[in-house]
């Protein structure tokens, strides 16, 4: 009987060994598919493509949720189900940023899959993480009203970031493209995108929002969208491509007007000709003070001169004028004749 006894235990106690290997064998197991799929949604998320990286996740989400059993008895979540939550909510935040679709679709089913994630996210986060998925929340709400779906008024979600993280810098831009959107103040909205800028964190997608705020505004580019370029040089970030063709149609058109002093009025209106001589050259000139673009031909060079005049650099102004007249030639009927000339007689008196 004591045989038997010992032998049951002995037997018990290998049949219990056996099933923490394989416990342990299926954790192992577990975790390495989870970082599999953690690293094809990193991979996938960094070519944009936003759904299969979700589709990783939730993949991951539902092979962490399979073991666990501490966790379970527990109920707490295991910590690669953690991660994997934490990995949904960031990639919810960049979807949120980079959200687009294609002609004829909507944007509020990925609206209605990624805020959930973010909502839950913030309810046990705190400080700068519960205002980033604040924000972010508010931000794919914004899209459902491309829709024509009914939103609540944005700003308090944003505000309510802010609470959290008095700097962060995606509530003060999306607040400030809130205020524009909503037909608010102006100098308000440009407030917020500055503490957003003075963050000094994400700073591509601070001015990537401020920009579609400011045409938004107008329904084209703004002139405060030369005041943004200025920061941007002096802050030295790099201007993009779409900023800077907003900018050269801006002074395209300023410069195409019968007085083109007058067209430019409203340009200089937001920067001081002097900072806007070194912005535009920055932006349309090389080193040797050639055109970067052959196609906007001599008016980009009467923009230039104007600006020059109006920084009191008349020597130079003049420099350019004679050098756009040169260019024109014996062209009588070019538009920009008279306005050389003149200038050209007004600067060597």
């Amino acid at each position: 009987m004591k045989w038997i006894i010992r032998g049951t235990s002995v037997l018990a106690f290998i049949l219990g060994v056996v099933q923490l290997i394989r416990m342990v064998s299926d954790g192992r197991d577990r975790r390495r598919q989870i970082d599999e799929l953690l690293h094809v949604e990193q991979m996938q998320a960094q070519a944009g493509d936003h759904a299969a990286g979700w589709a990783s996740l939730e993949r991951a989400l539902g092979i962490a949720e399979s073991g666990g059993l501490f966790a379970k008895l527990t109920g707490q979540l295991s910590p690669d189900a953690q991660r994997v939550r934490t990995a949904q909510e960031n990639l919810a935040m960049a979807w949120a940023e980079e959200l687009h679709v294609a002609p004829g679709e909507k944007y509020s089913p990925i609206a209605d899959k990624i805020a959930p994630v973010m909502t839950r996210g913030a309810t046990a986060a705190s400080g700068q993480r519960k205002a980033d998925l604040l924000a972010h929340t508010g931000w794919a709400a914004f899209y459902k009203s491309l829709d024509g779906a009914s939103i609540p008024d944005l700003a308090p979600q944003y505000k309510a970031a802010l609470v959290e993280d008095a700097a962060n810098p995606y509530a003060h831009a999306f607040l400030g493209h809130w205020i524009v959107w909503s037909g608010g103040s102006i100098d308000e909205a440009m407030t917020e995108f500055k503490a957003a800028v003075a963050a000094n964190r994400a700073r591509p997608l601070v001015r990537r929002v401020e920009r579609a705020a400011l045409k938004r505004r107008g329904q084209s580019a703004d002139p405060a969208l030369v005041a943004v370029a200025t920061e941007m040089r002096q802050n030295g970030e790099q201007v993009d491509d779409s900023l800077r063709s907003d900018i050269d149609a801006l002074y395209y058109f300023a410069c195409g007007t019968r007085d083109n002093v007058e067209g430019m009025r409203p340009l200089l209106a937001v920067v001081p000709a002097s900072e806007q001589v070194v912005t535009y050259r920055r932006l349309f000139y090389d080193r040797a003070g050639r055109s970067l673009d052959a196609s906007p031909g001599p008016q980009r060079d009467a923009c230039l001169a104007t600006l020059l005049e109006a920084a009191g650099q008349r020597q130079d102004a003049l420099s350019v004028w004679r050098r756009l007249r040169t260019e024109i030639g014996v062209n009588s009927g070019h538009a920009l004749k008279p306005r050389a000339d003149a200038a050209i007689k007004r600067l060597k008196g």
